[in-house]
């Protein structure tokens, strides 16, 4: 499956929605088609907004699940996505133009993960970052902490007062392959841990085997 875009992809704010133009060369039956306007560079999306007025800042999609969602909602008569048209609105002379329901059927593969990607894991001197836990039986568990920006793990390890190195996982294959290596280890996924008070706490955990089951997984 090619596709012409790398993420993130940018989208222009505009009266509620995202901006769209009139693909010159298509009619329908009630009308001019509209096509979404798409940028793969944020300085363009911001050039074509200063050229227009526009005070906002361009919307990032990060991968194939949220542009989905986007791509899903639109209705008639934006039937169409630009892909870097031309910023100055002089004519469209888009980079790549395609209907939507082409690039939903033939070029994006949506994931269930339970976040943007990329995510983070904390490795250190013996294994990786992780919460030590019970079971419902009082069986000892290790939960594995996984950080969805660089940000919050430099913050759980200055909380701890620990070190580690970042090990990023950049999509649902990275993901699915490394916890599957850890499955004999790990039990549960700790998404964003802290540390308060000397405890060490997240407010969403996934048992590991529910993750590669039902998120870490692709609608075909």
């Amino acid at each position: 499956m090619s596709r012409y875009w790398e993420y993130p992809i940018y989208l222009i704010p505009h009266g509620g929605g995202y901006a769209s133009m009139v693909d010159p060369s298509a009619e329908s039956d009630d009308g001019p088609v509209q096509m979404l306007v798409v940028y793969t560079e944020s300085e363009v999306a911001v050039q074509f907004m200063a050229e227009f007025g526009m005070d906002d800042t361009p919307r990032m999609l990060f991968n194939d699940r949220e542009f989905s969602w986007l791509l899903q909602s639109l209705r008639a008569p934006v039937t169409e996505v630009a892909f870097d048209p031309s910023p100055l609105g002089d004519k469209v002379d888009a980079r790549w133009q395609v209907a939507v329901r082409e690039l939903l059927a033939d070029h994006l593969t949506t994931d269930y993960s339970p976040w943007n990607y990329p995510v983070f894991a904390i490795a250190q001197d013996v294994g990786f970052v992780s919460i030590d836990a019970t079971g419902s039986g009082g069986e000892p568990l290790t939960v594995l902490g996984l950080f969805t920006s660089e940000n919050k793990a430099k913050t759980y390890l200055e909380a701890a007062d620990e070190t580690g190195e970042l090990c990023q996982l950049t999509n649902l294959d990275e993901a699915r392959t490394f916890l599957t290596a850890l499955s004999e280890l790990v039990a549960a996924v700790a998404v964003d841990p802290i540390v308060e008070d000397d405890q060490r706490t997240a407010k969403h955990c996934f048992p590991l085997e529910t993750l590669l089951n039902k998120y870490l997984v692709r609608e075909e």
